[in-house]
């Protein structure tokens, strides 16, 4: 059966109910849905209708849409989305006057947004018997998110407030639609008069209540402010009619938007309490009130906030609080400079038990020290008698050396005394006279490394053996250079040396028979 989108652009929402959705596409067949569908647009503008007719739509204006409902529902033109053609033959536009034509019959779906807010409350009650009339029984009605039908709960029950969806009711309640002017209900007009006298009535006590109180509907739109609202928040009438979360109150000084919306689903009163406003230099604290407000069926049509001032209250409790704080403090005060004299008491009879043990500490320390001196003569007794010892032996080597010195001079030949390395350990006078070489210039260095007379490499082979068999060798004759270049034969004997240290001594004397010049 037909929707009837009426007095609301047709350019706008006709495609929006010619376009079936997913969910409808699973229950009837997309060509049982066009051949039984049936759309009226109306509208009081011809230019608007004009438009309509041409299906032609902007990009920009289909940004609402997602790519895949636009491409299945739009076919693109240039710069311009044409709507389906199979899905615009479904819908009719024409002129229509809500207010004085007769309205189409037997819809199942009549769609009138944002349009009822603009009459006034007799034409509205005409025009809403139109709609009853025109609704089949079950019908559904969709209006505006300003419109209510809060006094046509017989007539109509609701489906989703929210979204401002109704119901007709089944049979024949409600009076019968007529299509006469409105000039001729004055019965009707007379009541609207003593319900106008009757909201003008209550709205003055509301106003002249002594807290200040905002009134929302279930959209969040502020419908009444009365005058300490305006006096103590800062509103004026001309924030009636704007959305509440637009307004400062509704965030400052807390956040009440979330508490709203709390109150709202729980459907319960919430409050809060001693909330701090600031206005320049003045502070000002009130308990916030939220009462969610239900209809006869049951559905949450407003809600209530009222403001109490407990500015004098929450001063007083904060000087009770501050005296009883100060009150707190000084007895924590006392309690802790009691406790502090008892601390000093234990900590000066533990400086007394402190003093008494390092005393005997000090005592065991002295005793100590006088073993420890006693041990000290002791050891130094002792290292003199080992120095002594020491001195002793040292004269000892020393003699031992001096005769072994003496020795060595008094020997006429040659005697050179080598280590394990080969290097040169002795160096008598007699070697100093045979072959020139001082003491300190040969000591230390390798013996088969000098330049002097004596050819030694001639003579390794042998001191090799002589160190490898530890046995004597020799005489070993060789021709040599004395240390002023005489050619001269020389004796050399070879000798182990004894000791761990190893090594050779070597005995050199000039041959009897000497070479001649």
């Amino acid at each position: 059966r037909p929707p009837a989108p009426s007095a609301t652009n047709p350019n706008e929402h006709s495609p929006s109910w010619a376009s079936p959705t997913p969910r409808t596409l699973t229950e009837l067949d997309r060509a049982l849905c066009l051949r039984r569908v049936k759309i009226y647009a109306t509208d009081v503008d011809e230019e608007a209708l004009r438009e309509a007719r041409s299906g032609l739509y902007t990009a920009k204006s289909l940004e609402s849409l997602s790519p895949e409902v636009r491409d299945k529902y739009f076919e693109q033109n240039s710069a311009q989305f044409s709507f389906r053609p199979d899905l615009r033959r479904r819908v009719i536009f024409g002129r229509h006057d809500i207010t004085r034509d007769a309205p189409i019959s037997r819809l199942d779906l009549l769609v009138c947004r944002n349009t009822l807010m603009y009459f006034n409350v007799e034409a509205q009650t005409q025009i809403v018997d139109r709609f009853h009339f025109a609704l089949r029984p079950s019908g559904f009605l969709f209006l505006g998110k300003a419109e209510m039908l809060l006094n046509d709960s017989e007539r109509f029950e609701v489906v989703n407030m929210r979204q401002r969806v109704f119901r007709r009711r089944a049979g024949n309640n409600g009076p019968t639609y007529h299509p006469a002017p409105l000039k001729i209900r004055t019965g009707a007009g007379a009541e609207v008069q003593s319900a106008a006298r009757a909201r003008q009535l209550r709205d003055l006590v509301l106003d002249a209540g002594p807290t200040p109180l905002i009134a929302l509907d279930s959209d969040g739109t502020v419908v009444t402010v009365n005058n300490q609202a305006r006096t103590q928040l800062g509103l004026t009438t001309g924030d009636i009619g704007r959305p509440f979360q637009d307004l400062e109150v509704s965030y400052r000084p807390v956040e009440l938007r979330s508490l709203i919306d709390q109150s709202m689903h729980e459907r319960r009163t919430l409050r809060a309490n001693r909330v701090e406003r600031r206005t320049g230099e003045s502070v000002q604290y009130y308990d916030i009130l939220i009462q969610p407000l239900s209809g006869p069926s049951g559905l949450h049509v407003a809600t209530v906030i009222s403001f109490t001032d407990v500015t004098v209250a929450t001063h007083l409790k904060a000087e009770v609080k501050r005296v009883r704080e100060e009150l707190e403090t000084a007895y924590e005060e006392l309690q802790s400079t009691n406790e502090e004299l008892e601390t000093t008491n234990e900590e000066l009879q533990s400086s007394i038990e402190e003093l008494e043990t390092t005393n005997e500490e000090l005592q065991s320390t002295n005793e100590e020290l006088e073993t420890t001196n006693e041990e000290l003569q002791s050891g130094n007794e002792e290292l003199e008698t080992m120095n002594e010892e020491m001195r002793i032996r040292t004269d000892e080597l020393d003699e031992a050396r001096a005769f072994l010195e003496a020795v060595l001079t008094s020997i006429a030949a040659g005697v050179v005394v080598l280590g394990r390395d080969l290097k040169v350990k002795s160096w008598n006078r007699g070697a100093v006279d045979l072959w020139g070489l001082r003491a300190d210039e040969v000591m230390g260095q390798p013996f088969f490394e000098l330049d002097f007379g004596l050819p030694t490499k001639e003579l390794r082979p042998v001191v090799d053996r002589c160190m490898e068999t530890r046995s004597r060798s020799g005489p070993v004759g060789v021709e040599a250079l004395s240390r002023i270049g005489r050619p001269i034969n020389c004796d050399v004997f070879f000798s182990p040396f004894g000791g761990n240290h190893g090594g050779v001594v070597l005995m050199m004397e000039e041959g009897r028979n000497d070479v001649a010049d």
